[in-house]
């Protein structure tokens, strides 16, 4: 698979939008973005890091980097290696508009492919997508068998829309590196999405088998099987990701959360709303669990309770429609008028801007 080939088809979907679970695809990201530092291709400039502040990156201490770096640009406004790094930190402490000036001032000194890659990324978060994807155009240019280069290019056309673009470049990347266990959890994560259900089971099941410790790849595992009809399996699957994790940690989460949705549909209200309650415990900044548990609470008439979940939900995500339009049938059921009618406007407004963006559909990301 060629960028420069992909780019043209890229280019017009992401001006159009269109059906991809993009809640998940910015999650992950961000996640690429933090871990910028220690991608799967280390960056080539590396070995020219001063030790001193090699040091303060190996204690995560960016603030100190960032300030020992910033005094020895001022002596050498010219050296690349620490515009390269400003760049790199930029994008793991999620400030991309400076990764993206800092990679620019590299890549003004010279054209490499750490530049072009930090500015990839810096624009990928900005959601510069074609930008994105000409940066990665370029570096296809100079290493074509960089596997980074693809997982980036599959997380612009998830973010785009479009993907059976996607799903092509992150199977590109893990024909370059097979046994790379996130680059198959990607591509398992594509191929579901596109509904290729059987090839989404044997890319996941990649994964496991590189990375048995992998909460998001056997939660995603069970989720290919609950589509597939196979519930028995499904929860198998699930009861592995929580056992991987312990049960009661951030990423327990998402397998505690879809343990909740098979219940609801096989064992009843009250074992889901356990599930909800204990993916809210493992996770309370995530707005989803919010949701589905103050959903499932105004279903059986608890609407005091369903109203605080739901309250914390639109705190947490607030430009999702789905929690107004939840958030006026409690208070219009609590004989709360006025807030009921504040919160249907307010679905009523973020639903046209969805409409003009083009359907955001939603998928249960860790």
């Amino acid at each position: 698979m060629a960028v420069r080939a992909a780019v043209p088809n890229c280019r017009r979907e992401v001006r159009r939008g269109g059906p991809s679970s993009r809640g998940f695809w910015r999650a992950t990201c961000k996640a690429l973005a933090k871990s910028v530092l220690v991608c799967a291709t280390a960056p080539t400039f590396l070995a020219a890091v001063p030790p001193d502040i090699q040091a303060l990156l190996d204690r995560h201490d960016y603030a100190g980097a960032e300030q020992a770096l910033y005094t020895r640009l001022e002596a050498s406004p010219e050296w690349e290696t620490g515009h390269l790094l400003l760049a790199q930190i930029y994008n793991t402490t999620g400030r991309y508009e400076m990764a993206e000036r800092t990679g620019l001032a590299a890549l003004r000194l010279r054209e490499s492919l750490d530049a072009l890659m930090a500015l990839a990324v810096a624009d990928m978060n900005l959601r510069k997508l074609n930008e994105s994807v000409g940066w990665l155009e370029k570096a296809a240019k100079r290493q074509p068998n960089d596997p980074e280069i693809y997982r980036v290019l599959g997380l612009d056309y998830a973010l785009g829309g479009n993907m059976q673009e996607s799903e092509k470049a992150f199977r590109r990347a893990t024909q370059l590196a097979p046994e790379n266990a996130k680059l198959a959890y990607l591509e398992g994560r594509a191929l579901y999405e596109i509904e290729k259900f059987p090839a989404a089971r044997q890319s996941l099941e990649r994964a496991v088998d590189r990375n048995p410790l992998s909460t998001k790849s056997w939660t995603a595992l069970g989720q290919v099987y609950d589509r597939m009809g196979d519930a028995a399996g499904a929860e198998r699957h699930y009861r592995k990701a929580l056992e991987v994790c312990g049960s009661t940690q951030r990423e327990c989460a998402w397998p505690q959360m879809e343990l909740g949705f098979l219940a609801s549909r096989h064992s009843g209200e009250k074992e889901a709303e356990q599930y909800f309650r204990r993916a809210v415990d493992a996770r309370p900044d995530w707005a989803k669990p919010h949701f589905y548990l103050g959903k499932m609470l105004a279903a059986s008439g608890n609407l005091a309770a369903a109203l605080a979940e739901l309250e914390s939900a639109a705190r947490l995500e607030p430009d999702q429609s789905q929690h107004h339009y939840q958030l006026a049938q409690v208070y219009r059921r609590l004989g709360k008028v006025k807030q009921s009618e504040q919160h249907l406007a307010r679905y009523r407004e973020l639903v046209e801007t969805e409409r003009n963006k083009g359907a955001l559909f939603e998928l249960h990301e860790p």
